[in-house]
């Protein structure tokens, strides 16, 4: 078998062009295909007119000419960040993995698992082939804890392009195929095994063009090469070009073996995930050696992106819009149909692929830590700004493409000056706000009966609008909830007229006081820390906000005996406090253990019973935060590759209460929160109903008391105090 023409592709994907952009009007949910190519830079691609040196892709080709090709794209400046970007729709320094190698946490919501779970009308399956490099070991890597159905591939890099560690859902073996061949084999495979009722969504993540440089076999690429060591080392570049070829020999073969009907409802994205590595560049390279893979200058970050098929309603097209690699995540989740709570960096450029409409996205943004160096770049549709260590460099891309000429060495012009102070104040915005604010600007969230989903636990990940809807069912009236979470000075600043997202006052009785809207804040610091010494919960302090912008207040003013049992208690030494969760207390509450207090303010005195799935089927989200800042999540935790619901440490007493003047008597049954003890060990929790997990401290819902917080384990904000 020899390289293939040009004209076998054209033939090839000539009907899928035309049948995917007539399905599009159907609106069906579309099958996603995003295939990663590492170390390919513009300069390596035919698609780019940078260097006279280029490989032959004729699949790549036909894929630009019927569909979009961004002449602006940017990814990381090396695989591991592109991957965790994409993957979250986060800057490398919002999810943690700003450098290589990098190890990317399962709390956030990964792509695939906000496709797997939030996707409507279907959830889709999803699959995971070749390089993965985001996790520090091989054995027992468990990509279903990143919502990926089916993961085969190479958790690290591989040494080898025949002989090469296979990790096959969790299970390792050796493997003597060529990698680029046999990954395409294992997509192919699942592919064919999909749903025909139920999307898809693959990542085909090639290790190639990667080193080792390599000669590929034969029929794979138009190369003339020699394999030797010799001839490897002082002709890299062809050896890097056919890799290339061979990755596009191949992934013609796995878009040859969908099958017609599925193949006319795919959405396919190829990009390369990092600039060309110095070893490889083209003799006539516009870039300087320091200016390729893992540099921050554009030889590093600008490499291809193109998209085609399903929803792709252009063809031949060139777009100029600023895209980031972290666009991908809003742009794929918008295609889906998806909705997600969870704020990211992630500007969607859908419109763009199904209308022609420009992306919003103003500015672009990367960042990256380098051998010692904190590296961050911005640019704006002319100007580019890098700041390497607190030293800054200004280019004009448009009549310094390559920046050779730092703007800075010479007086700078009126212009120049208003671009260099709008660039400086959008790097310290990003950076000093660890959340993309351009999405708060956009439309407000509806929150009206969500199931959270996401176990970020910062409370900056959710800064954005929000709105609601939701009837009080015993008055039958409606409300309209407002949320808004900014942030400011190290803090969340939640702003909110405390009406949940759902329907409330349902209970056997009404509410004694009428729901009212409100004009709360709370701020919560971004950074909670331990402070040695428990704060235990007071009358004089609510407890959390929520996500959904209604407070907790746990702690009741009735203690037994004083007045009529149920207010006036504003001593917290007073014994025999009531719980207000226990059913028999006579606190009248909604299905949502919740009631409003007497100036209307709807708030809870434990579990919300509707921020998360109940079913114990996945990990519970975050729900909300604590006054001190920790974040509060739902019940259900993975722990040994298992879920299971968390456990108070507190116990009901045995026995008879005391029965003497002033105290209740009868057996301990929880009608008091006196009615428990705190054992330590006899549960998964602390004292402050509390637990690490995954590294990261959190409260935790639980069905017993304390129901939610026992104590905090940081300093309260004053903004929590009652007035």
């Amino acid at each position: 078998m020899q390289f293939l023409p040009l004209i076998i592709y054209g033939l090839m994907l000539s009907a899928f062009t035309k049948q995917a952009i007539a399905h599009d009007a159907q609106n069906q949910q579309p099958n996603i295909l995003v295939v990663i190519l590492d170390d390919q830079g513009i300069d390596s691609s035919a698609q780019y007119s940078v260097s006279s040196e280029q490989p032959q892709t004729p699949m790549l080709n036909q894929l630009a000419n019927s569909g979009i090709v961004f002449d602006n794209f940017w990814a990381t400046p090396a695989c591991s960040s592109s991957r965790a970007s994409l993957l979250t729709g986060k800057y490398g320094i919002h999810n943690g993995v700003n450098q290589v190698p990098g190890r990317l946490s399962s709390q956030y919501t990964s792509l695939p698992a906000l496709l797997k779970g939030s996707a409507k009308p279907h959830g889709y399956q999803t699959g995971y082939f070749g390089k993965w490099h985001l996790s520090g070991r091989e054995n027992n890597f468990d990509a279903s804890v990143y919502g990926i159905d089916y993961f085969a591939g190479n958790v690290k890099n591989i040494k080898d392009y025949w002989q090469w560690p296979l990790t096959l859902n969790g299970e390792q073996k050796d493997v003597d195929i060529y990698h680029t061949t046999a990954i395409s084999s294992l997509a192919i495979d699942w592919i064919n095994k999909q749903n025909d009722h139920k999307p898809w969504f693959a990542i085909l993540a090639y290790n190639a063009p990667h080193v080792p440089f390599h000669n590929p076999p034969a029929h794979l690429h138009s190369k003339k090469l020699s394999g030797s060591q010799r001839d490897i080392r002082q002709n890299a570049r062809a050896y890097y070009l056919a890799a290339i070829e061979a990755v596009d020999t191949e992934l013609a073969r796995v878009i040859a073996n969908i099958p017609d009907a599925m193949l006319e409802q795919t959405m396919i994205f190829v990009l390369g995930d990092n600039g060309t590595p110095v070893r490889a560049l083209p003799k006539d390279a516009k870039y300087n050696r320091n200016q390729a893979k893992n540099s921050l200058y554009q030889g590093g970050i600008h490499t291809p992106l193109m998209a085609a098929g399903f929803g792709v309603n252009q063809a031949s097209a060139r777009s100029s819009d600023l895209v980031n690699i972290s666009d991908l995540y809003a742009t794929i989740a918008q295609a889906a149909g998806v909705r997600t709570s969870e704020q990211t960096d992630s500007v969607s450029f859908y419109a763009r692929l199904k209308t022609g409409e420009a992306s919003a996205r103003r500015y672009n943004f990367m960042s990256y830590q380098h051998k010692g160096q904190k590296m961050y770049a911005v640019r704006d549709n002319r100007y580019k700004l890098i700041s390497t260590n607190g030293q800054y460099s200004l280019f004009d891309l448009q009549q310094d493409p390559y920046e050779k000429d730092d703007l800075l060495a010479a007086e700078l012009t009126a212009t120049q000056k208003t671009a260099y102070a709008q660039l400086k104040a959008e790097l310290q915005r990003v950076t000093e706000t660890p959340v993309a604010s351009e999405a708060e600007a956009s439309d407000a969230i509806d929150l009206t009966g969500i199931i959270l989903d996401s176990r970020a636990h910062q409370c900056l990940h959710y800064v954005n609008q929000y709105t609601s809807t939701a009837t009080d069912i015993h008055e039958d009236i409606n409300y309209q909830g407002k949320l808004v979470i900014r942030y400011r000075n190290g803090k969340c600043v939640f702003t909110s007229n405390a009406i949940p997202n759902h329907d409330f006052n349902d209970g056997r009785r009404s509410f004694p006081n009428q729901v009212q809207p409100q004009n709360n804040q709370f701020e919560v610091t971004a950074k909670p820390e331990f402070t040695g010494k428990n704060t235990p919960l007071s009358l004089l302090t609510d407890n959390a906000i929520l996500l959904n912008g209604v407070k907790v207040d746990l702690v009741a003013a009735g203690c037994y005996g004083v007045r009529d049992g149920k207010i006036g208690c504003h001593d917290m030494s007073t014994p025999w406090r009531y719980d207000p969760m226990f059913e028999n207390s006579g606190f009248v509450v909604d299905s949502h253990n919740a009631h409003a207090q007497r100036d209307g303010t709807y708030h809870y005195h434990g579990n919300p019973n509707a921020l998360f799935d109940p079913s114990g089927k996945t990990e519970s989200p975050v729900i909300g935060f604590a006054a001190d800042g920790f974040p509060i999540f739902g019940p259900f935790v993975k722990i040994n590759g298992k879920i299971i619901e968390v456990k108070s440490s507190y116990q009901l007493k045995q026995g008879q209460r005391p029965d003497g003047w002033g105290e209740p008597g009868g057996q301990y049954d929880g009608t008091f929160v006196d009615d428990y003890a705190y054992v330590e060990g006899s549960g998964h929790l602390d004292e402050c109903n509390g637990m690490e997990h995954d590294g990261i401290y959190g409260y935790y819902l639980t069905s017993t008391y304390p129901h939610m917080l026992g104590c905090f384990k940081g300093k309260p904000d004053v903004s929590f105090n009652k007035r």
